[in-house]
């Protein structure tokens, strides 16, 4: 009789440990909020634009009879519901056109925090061919998809401050395109873009079509608080030391040491089925977009990474033909560009590309010559992002986010200390019973 209240409450306690244990180990992971409506490009549609978004296109005059002399007609806008054309839910937006070359996409404005960085995302896919689907897209093409934000908001894709990423022809297959800047007022407008017109390059097809769906908006940096500066720390009033007694120190011995042999960039070379095509566009107008009339650019660095491992570096030739770096796993990577001292930016300076097996990602960075001479010893303008392993990655929050340990593993290590104590206590009961 007299074990039973023991029995009692060491059970007790023991199924109260097993609960608040269970509770403190499935504390919930905290998600970056996607700030854009309809991200998802899901219905309703108006005039062909998903709800949420808006149209913009390019203009420009057609002046010959064939279509190596780019030009941009208005595109179509449309509602997609074929599986085959959507990433995600059961939408996606279709922005393209038939035989006569465009530029365009959908935009959409969006309330900010001045100082505040933001990274905009969204998944790309086109298609280009005389023949109906599912012909397949013909891959030499150019697509030029990109993302672009403009910090200041204005809904203008012309705007001459729009921040643009790079670009690639996703053929037949789903491609993210991102893009970062910092909010230069309380709005900013985020930006899908293809331009099918090229200099020089008949592209004029029946189909030019292009896909936008499963888009992000995320805060990847907030502006810091206004404080006013701490006050200056009071003028030290103590003596200080007397000066050490002047000893003369025995000489050390002398050794040699062998400078560090310095390590070639590339010293991994993957073996897969997979390429990154890179090429770079001097980009007079500062627009940020290949246009018909500017060619390419010799002298820039290429260098392709995947975490912190340089997986190969190349000069542009400034010829037509990309650089290619070939035999790549399928894996997350990133591409950035290095210019020299002449030249400076004007499309974002890297970008991070998730490779497929056996898939070829196409990529074009922008840049123009500067105004004013750079000062003697400046250094070259360098893509941050794939110097330092993937700065424009963003890991997702784990555990406790209030900046303290949960109240319920306190509470739970408590209960196994009683039921610990508890347990003791019984046994001793049994053993000089």
């Amino acid at each position: 009789m007299k074990k039973t209240p023991l029995f009692l409450i060491l059970t007790f306690f023991l199924g109260l440990l097993l609960i608040l244990s269970g509770r403190a180990s499935a504390a919930p992971v905290a998600q970056a909020t996607n700030l854009l409506q309809n991200p998802g490009m899901e219905q309703p549609f108006s005039k062909g634009v998903a709800q949420g978004w808006q149209r913009w296109f390019r203009s420009t005059p057609r002046t010959s009879d064939d279509c190596t002399t780019a030009y941009h007609y208005e595109p179509k806008w449309v509602l997609e519901t074929n599986p085959t054309f959507v990433n995600s839910g059961s939408a996606s937006q279709l922005v393209g056109n038939t035989w006569d070359t465009w530029s365009g996409g959908v935009y959409q404005n969006v309330p900010a925090t001045p100082g505040t960085t933001y990274r905009f995302t969204f998944y790309g896919r086109g298609r280009g061919s005389n023949k109906q689907v599912p012909e397949p897209s013909e891959t030499g093409l150019q697509i030029n998809m990109q993302a672009g934000i403009d910090p200041n908001g204005s809904g203008v894709w012309s705007d001459s401050d729009v921040v643009w990423g790079g670009v690639g022809s996703p053929h037949d297959t789903w491609q993210p395109f991102t893009v970062e800047a910092t909010a230069t007022g309380n709005q900013i407008t985020v930006f899908t873009s293809a331009n099918w017109a090229v200099n020089g390059v008949n592209q004029c097809r029946g189909h030019m079509d292009t896909w936008y769906d499963t888009a992000e908006l995320i805060a990847v940096s907030v502006a810091a608080p206004t404080s006013p500066p701490p006050p200056p720390p009071a003028p030290a009033t103590a003596t200080p030391p007397p000066p050490p007694p002047t000893t003369t120190p025995a000489e050390p011995p002398t050794a040699t040491v062998e400078p560090p042999t310095a390590t070639p960039a590339a010293t991994v070379t993957p073996v897969g089925s997979s390429s990154i095509c890179v090429n770079a566009f001097l980009d007079t107008n500062g627009s940020g977009l290949h246009d018909a009339d500017e060619g390419n650019v010799a002298g820039i660095t290429m260098t392709v990474a995947q975490g912190t491992t340089i997986v190969g570096q190349a000069v542009s030739t400034g010829m037509g033909d990309p650089v290619c770096f070939n035999n790549l796993l399928p894996g997350v990577y990133q591409v950035g560009q290095t210019l020299p001292a002449t030249l400076e930016m004007t499309t974002q300076g890297n970008a991070t590309v998730t490779l497929g097996e056996g898939q070829t990602i196409g990529l074009e960075f922008g840049s123009r010559v500067r105004e004013t001479e750079p000062a003697e010893g400046q250094p070259t303008a360098t893509s941050d992002a794939v110097a330092d392993t993937a700065a424009t990655a963003t890991p997702p929050a784990t555990g406790n986010t209030a900046g303290g340990t949960s109240w319920l593993v306190y509470l739970g290590v408590g209960a196994m200390v009683i039921g610990a104590a508890l347990l003791g206590a019984l046994l001793y009961a049994l053993l000089h019973k």
